[in-house]
C-alpha cells in the first residue's frame, strides 16, 4: 500500500466517482480501479458500495477513507512546512469562494505578498464550499454570509468584513443623480444578480425580504464583466456590487452607495478546524485577515 493508493481511494470517495477520479488525476479510469482493487484485496474487505451508478462508502470504506484522509493531509503537511523551512516558499493555497467581488484586489495583493506561489481560486457554491472544506479537498473558503455550526461543526468562519454596497446603473438612469440609494428606490427596478445559492444571491434576497419586497430579477450571472455589460450596454437592469467600487476608477461613476438598514454582506474566512495547519496556510491565513482590514478601513471611509 503506498501514499499514492491512499491519495487516488480518497478522491474516489470524495467524487463518488471512479471515472471523473481518473479525470481529475489524468490517469485511466482502469488504472484507478486496480488501485482500489488492490487496497480492498490488501485489506480484505470491500470499500465501496454501487449505488445509482455512484460509488459509495460502505461501512468499512467509511473506517478506512477517514484513516487514510488523515494520512495524506498530514504528509502534505510535513512537506509544506518542511519546505517552508528551507526557505522555498513557493506553495499554492486553494480557495473557494461564492461572491468574486474581491477576488480581484485579493488576488493582488497575494501575488504583492507571496510572488512565487500560486492562489488556486474556484468558484463554488455554499453547498460544494462546506462539503470541500469538511473533507479537506480545499484549504480556505471566503463565502458570504460566513458558514454557521449549523451547516458544519467542523468549520471554523471568521468575520472578516462587513460591507454595506453600492448599485451599479447606467447614466440615463433615474437612480444615477442620486448620491445614496434606499431601499424603496431600489424596488421598481429589474434586477441583475448571480444565480440562487450563491452568496450574493442568498444576502440580496434577504435584504429584500426583510423590507417586504422580492427583486425582479431579470438576468442570472456570477460573471461580474456580464453583470457589468448587462447594466451599462444593454440596460436591463440594474446590479448589486461591493462598497469598494464606489472608489474603483473604472467604474465608479456608475456606482451608488445604498442606505439600507441591512449589512450588504457579512464575509467570512473559513478553514477546516480538525485540519493540521501547514505552515503556508498559517501565512495565508494571516494575510487574508490583514487584508480583509485593511479592505474594512476603506469601505468605512466611503
Amino acid at each position: 500500500m503506498e501514499l499514492k493508493d491512499l491519495r487516488y481511494f480518497c478522491l474516489a470517495a470524495e467524487l463518488g466517482s471512479i471515472t471523473r477520479a481518473a479525470e481529475t488525476l489524468g490517469v485511466s479510469q482502469p488504472f484507478v480501479t486496480k488501485v482500489i482493487n488492490r487496497l480492498e484485496e490488501e485489506l480484505g474487505t470491500q470499500l465501496f458500495d454501487i449505488n445509482k451508478r455512484r460509488i459509495v462508502l460502505n461501512a468499512n470504506g467509511e473506517f478506512f477513507y477517514k484513516g487514510a484522509k488523515d494520512i495524506v493531509i498530514r504528509v502534505d503537511s510535513l512537506v509544506s512546512d518542511m519546505l517552508f523551512m528551507q526557505d522555498q516558499a513557493e506553495f499554492t493555497t486553494t480557495l473557494l469562494y461564492n461572491n468574486a467581488g474581491y477576488l480581484g484586489a485579493l488576488n493582488s495583493a497575494f501575488m504583492a505578498r507571496f510572488p512565487k506561489s500560486v492562489l488556486s481560486e474556484t468558484y463554488a457554491m455554499r453547498s460544494d464550499i462546506i462539503s470541500k472544506l469538511n473533507t479537506g479537498m480545499a484549504e480556505f473558503a471566503i463565502e458570504l454570509p460566513p458558514i454557521t455550526p449549523d451547516e458544519s461543526k467542523m468549520i471554523e468562519s471568521v468575520t472578516v468584513l462587513r460591507d454595506t454596497g453600492s448599485v451599479m446603473v447606467p447614466p440615463d438612469h433615474p437612480l444615477f443623480k442620486k448620491d445614496y440609494v434606499t431601499m424603496e428606490d431600489l424596488v421598481p427596478y429589474p434586477v441583475i444578480i448571480a444565480p440562487k445559492g450563491s452568496g450574493m444571491r442568498d444576502t440580496i434576497d434577504a435584504v429584500y425580504a426583510k423590507h417586504g419586497f422580492t427583486p425582479n430579477v431579470v438576468y442570472e450571472t456570477n460573471d461580474m464583466d456580464l453583470q457589468q455589460r448587462a447594466v451599462l450596454v444593454d440596460k436591463r437592469g440594474i446590479a448589486f456590487m461591493s462598497a469598494i467600487h464606489v472608489k474603483d476608477p473604472l467604474i465608479s461613476q456608475y456606482c451608488r452607495r445604498t442606505k439600507v438598514d441591512h449589512a450588504f454582506g457579512v464575509v467570512g474566512l473559513s478553514y477546516n478546524k480538525f485540519r493540521p495547519f501547514t505552515a503556508s496556510m498559517k501565512e495565508f491565513k494571516s494575510f487574508a485577515v490583514g487584508f480583509f482590514a485593511e479592505l474594512q478601513k476603506l469601505i468605512d471611509s466611503v
